[in-house]
């Protein structure tokens, strides 16, 4: 029987990316998010079918997969865009960059540990919450214009930091 713990910890260590593979396949975050939700409950009402000796991450991935295209079935004015054939191909693409997304999600995570807490709050408060510029503003007393520029600053600190680091002279 599959244990509600086993799965909890599967899913949340790699619940980013799956939500990355979803949005790679769909133009809206939105629907990302939806169909992440979609897939989770898929997920666990498959879970008992996950051999635990294999990769959680393209198990899940494959499931998420078929969530998306029946997404896209339900959609019908969108199928015009994607095809089945593009959207299998973008997830064989997916999969194919999984070393070089793993490497430069490390190098996210040992850049960010080294920016300000300052800097680490207010990604987090920008990218985790959701909330808009305009409503971080209006909660810390800045102008949505300096947050701006101040998440411009930290986007750039950060790409820098990423490429030295996924230099080849720095491997």
């Amino acid at each position: 029987m599959a244990s509600p713990d086993q799965f909890t910890t599967l899913y949340s260590r790699h619940e980013r990316q799956l939500l990355r593979f979803i949005a790679s396949m769909l133009g809206q975050p939105g629907d990302a998010d939806d169909l992440l939700q979609e897939t989770a409950k898929k997920l666990w009402r498959e879970f008992d079918r996950y051999e635990a000796d294999k990769p959680f991450l393209p198990w899940a991935c494959a499931i998420a997969r078929f969530e998306v295209l029946s997404f896209w079935k339900r959609q019908k004015v969108r199928r015009k865009y994607f095809s089945p054939e593009v959207m299998e191909g973008l997830a064989d693409e997916w999969r194919e960059m999984e070393p070089e997304r793993d490497l430069r999600t490390l190098a996210l995570e040992q850049c960010v540990a080294r920016l300000p807490d300052a800097d680490r709050r207010l990604l987090a408060d920008r990218y985790d919450s959701g909330d808009t510029l305009k409503e971080l503003a209006a909660r810390s007393g800045r102008t949505p214009n300096a947050l701006y520029k101040s998440l411009q600053r930290i986007r750039e600190t950060l790409l820098d930091c990423i490429t030295r680091k996924l230099a080849p002279e720095s491997r």
